[in-house]
């Protein structure tokens, strides 16, 4: 197995298919799929191992393990309710030597008030819970960051209006060590080399938001870029807000959007299309914002930066295409 292999799935009706970042840029190629796992239903959190021989996904009511053949090699059963409570799906992912599979519950939406979420760590070899830690949260779902350091796993668990709660666990002595930061902003991306975090949050006092670059794994404030940097002026905009797309594309620099609604022209009688979303770069180090992406990305929903210089997005077959700069 490589050792620097990067991996990425994405769910069909009934497969897991994993594709290998690792392999060489060629700019606008499709990306080629490096290994299918077939799967029982349709999967909603996904995630393949680091050495291609097996998959986890997880349905309402379960994670499961796969191989290649599809046959099931553990898993394990949320004892969710027979209704759900509200809409909750659950995530999952593997540690970086492919030891552990970690599994983001939302038991609360599973299984109604009473219930707060769960993070559990499996045995990827057994299926057998390594451990199971109480987070306290009411998430609909969770998205998981695996850390380059080889130990720590980080998880975003989105609580809806009440905005996201981060976590940061490694396994000490075959338990779980678990540690919530105490910001409220909501974690996008890692750095390449895992030093900082990049998160967004509301600017207090405002009906702004701020990208934050915080410190691992202090989580203290290292450089904020606001709204303002990023091109809000309360006279043009009516709404501004940052994200969807936010992440490195490369250690240095970040993709990051802004979408929002901008105010009706006084002098126009004519329908105006007041919605708005663009794509600018990000100078990590300084918080400059740089020139544009390449025009025919600028307005992009679909971009998905992968911090070694290069992005995918979606072609009209579904597939994905990568870029580079």
């Amino acid at each position: 197995m490589p050792a620097d292999r990067r991996l990425l799935t994405k769910a069909t009706l009934n497969h897991v298919v994993a594709y290998d970042l690792s392999q060489l840029v060629v700019d606008g190629d499709l990306l080629g799929r490096a290994a299918v796992f077939p799967a029982e239903s349709e999967p909603r959190g996904h995630a393949a191992s680091p050495d291609l021989e097996c998959a986890v996904y997880t349905t309402d009511e379960a994670l499961v393990c796969v191989g290649r053949d599809g046959m099931p090699r553990w898993r394990g059963d949320f004892g969710a309710a027979p209704k759900q409570y509200m809409n909750g799906r659950a995530g999952c992912a593997f540690s970086l030597k492919g030891d552990v599979v970690w599994l983001y519950r939302p038991d609360m939406a599973m299984k109604g008030r009473g219930h707060v979420d769960q993070w559990l760590a499996f045995d990827t070899a057994t299926g057998s819970v390594l451990d199971q830690v109480e987070l306290g949260s009411a998430g609909h779902g969770a998205q998981h960051f695996v850390h380059p350091d080889g130990e720590h796993m980080l998880l975003d668990v989105g609580e809806g209006q009440d905005g996201s709660r981060v976590y940061r666990a490694r396994i000490e002595d075959g338990r779980i060590a678990l540690a919530e930061y105490s910001w409220d902003a909501a974690l996008y991306d890692l750095s390449p080399d895992g030093s900082r975090m990049m998160t967004v949050g509301d600017k207090a006092g405002t009906l702004l938001q701020e990208l934050v670059f915080r410190t691992f794994p202090d989580g203290q404030e290292d450089l904020t870029v606001s709204s303002e940097a990023l091109g809000y002026d309360e006279e043009e905009h009516e709404t501004f807000f940052i994200g969807w797309t936010v992440g490195h594309l490369d250690a240095d620099t970040a993709i990051v959007s802004v979408h929002g609604e901008r105010t009706q022209p006084d002098d126009s009688d004519e329908p105006v299309d007041l919605d708005f979303y663009q794509n600018h770069l990000v100078d990590t180090r300084t918080g400059q914002v740089l020139e544009h992406f390449p025009a025919e990305f600028t307005t992009r929903e679909d971009i998905v930066p992968l911090g070694d210089r290069s992005w995918l997005t979606t072609g009209p077959n579904g597939g994905w295409y990568r870029h580079a700069l």
